[in-house]
């Protein structure tokens, strides 16, 4: 058997230990059975053709298989419905359904299903939504019955379109000398699968040669080996990609003076977390012609590309995913209301965004407007002991209301604090008695006060930083 899918090599990645997540070093992208999954730590798989053993490393990968036993896997033992259940519904995740939601013990109308645990029964069940299998009876699945080559046939068809991928649009007649007699959907099975190149182990028909193979045989039982070669085709023709991305934003609305934190969490299908996998991350507010990245200027990505350059390529410069698989993006804005959308991808090194990317999410997130400083009095000189006004406003949209605070420092430390509410055009204005003469005598040196204005935008009375915009202006007292 030959398989239409490539094992793509991915030449910056460094793998973890036997049957380890894998972790990389930059690059990810191509097929979704890459060359870089780690070998599969089975004991039993070593004579296998290096196309099996592949498929079943990526099965593996994919969490659609543990083997048998601890080390095992048992290539040349037969699957049984039971196990193809498991399989198929592992598959369907790998693909990226949505899987049907099925009760811990779900109510069957099978008989035969009481010896399943858990997971075996939900995954027959699940089946059974999707219009995978029927059972072999109204009454009985037949977990314990072995998997033959024509229901494995109509298993991955079903599944495959219930995953909405479309058959190839000119396909080649299967090769199959003994599809006559057949019933037609199993026949129009086989021509769909081996449309996508999802193909079958089989010998050749007599007295044609072994490159050539011409016998389907449907009445053969599929064996652990040839499952693990089908699943993999058939994830490669369903499009599954090796990584999941996901993008939380701390808030997707934020005014143009705060900040937003971006969260990227990258896994591999199983639910490992991907280690060291380089993450580009930019803001657009929309996509030049041809799907080519367009960086919003008024968006600064603070730990992300954005932070260093504008290329939208996946390079050295990008943050790497920790030991939990994770990024954390800082986002902040100019004074500009608008909405944008940030951008997460990754592929392999040097690679330029362009829609579409196979590897990649996305958030929307809209800034409005607000607050954008503090204004207030030019410096002024007052005598000892005297009241004075001090007029600041809160400038921007949404100032009202605001509470503003007024420090006076001496000498860097606080003297006096005053509150205010800022009014409809955020204004603000701060009663303050000058400190006492400290001496009787005329000509003593001059007393210099800092006043500085802020607005304490989480009113807990304290400068919490530049978030919290402010302004200040030196006062000279003097006899």
């Amino acid at each position: 058997m030959k398989f239409r899918w490539a094992l793509a090599i991915l030449p910056a990645l460094v793998l973890g230990g036997a049957g380890g997540v894998m972790s990389a070093r930059g690059d990810t992208g191509g097929p979704a059975c890459p060359g870089a999954i780690p070998s599969a730590s089975f004991d039993d798989i070593g004579h296998l053709p290096n196309e099996t053993a592949s498929a079943v490393a990526c099965i593996l990968y994919y969490g659609i298989t543990s083997g048998t036993s601890p080390g095992v896997y048992s290539p040349a033992a037969p699957v049984s419905r039971s196990q193809m259940a498991r399989f198929l519904v592992r598959t369907a995740a790998g693909l990226g359904m949505d899987l049907p939601e099925i009760p811990a013990d779900p109510a069957s109308q099978f008989e035969d299903l009481g010896a399943m645990d858990e997971d075996g029964r939900r995954s027959i069940h699940r089946l059974l939504e999707l219009g995978v299998t029927r059972g072999v009876s109204a009454e009985k699945f037949g977990p314990e019955a072995s998997v033959s080559r024509r229901q494995m046939a109509l298993f991955l068809t079903r599944l495959l379109r219930a995953a909405e991928v479309p058959a190839a649009e000119s396909p080649d007649s299967p090769p199959f000398t003994d599809l006559n007699g057949l019933p037609p959907e199993v026949v129009e099975a086989v021509e769909y699968l081996d449309g996508l190149g999802v193909e079958w182990n089989a010998p050749p028909a007599s007295g044609s040669s072994e490159a050539a193979p011409q016998l389907f045989q449907p009445a053969r039982r599929v064996t652990r080996e040839e499952m693990a070669r089908l699943l993999a085709a058939s994830l490669e023709a369903g499009g599954a990609r090796p990584v999941r991305l996901k993008i939380e934003l701390s808030s997707p609305r934020a005014p143009t003076y705060g900040a937003v934190v971006a969260v990227v969490t990258v896994t591999t299908p199983g639910g490992d977390p991907y280690p060291g996998l380089l993450v580009d991350v930019f803001a657009s507010q929309d996509l030049l012609p041809g799907g080519v990245c367009l960086v919003n200027s008024d968006t600064r990505v603070n730990g992300g590309d954005g932070g260093t350059s504008d290329d939208c390529r996946i390079d050295r410069a990008d943050p790497r995913t920790d030991s939990q698989g994770r990024v954390r993006i800082g986002l902040s804005h100019s004074p500009i209301a608008e909405s944008e959308r940030i951008y997460a991808w990754t592929g392999l090194m040097g690679q330029e965004y362009r829609e579409p990317v196979p590897d990649q999410v996305w958030a929307d997130l809209t800034w409005f407007a607000g607050p954008n400083r503090v204004e207030i009095d030019e410096p002024k000189e007052a005598k000892f002991g005297e009241f004075i006004t001090i007029t600041a406003r809160l400038a921007g949209a949404g100032a009202q209301g605001e509470r503003m605070v007024m420090v006076v420092l001496r000498q860097e430390a606080a003297v006096y604090t005053r509150v205010s509410t800022a009014s409809f055009d955020g204004g603000v204005r701060f009663n303050y008695k000058g400190p006492r003469d400290p001496s009787a005598a005329d000509n003593d040196p001059e007393l210099m006060e800092t006043i500085k204005v802020f607005w304490d935008r989480n009113r807990n009375g304290v400068h919490d930083g530049p978030a919290e915009l402010s302004a200040e202006t030196t006062m000279i007292w003097d006899d």
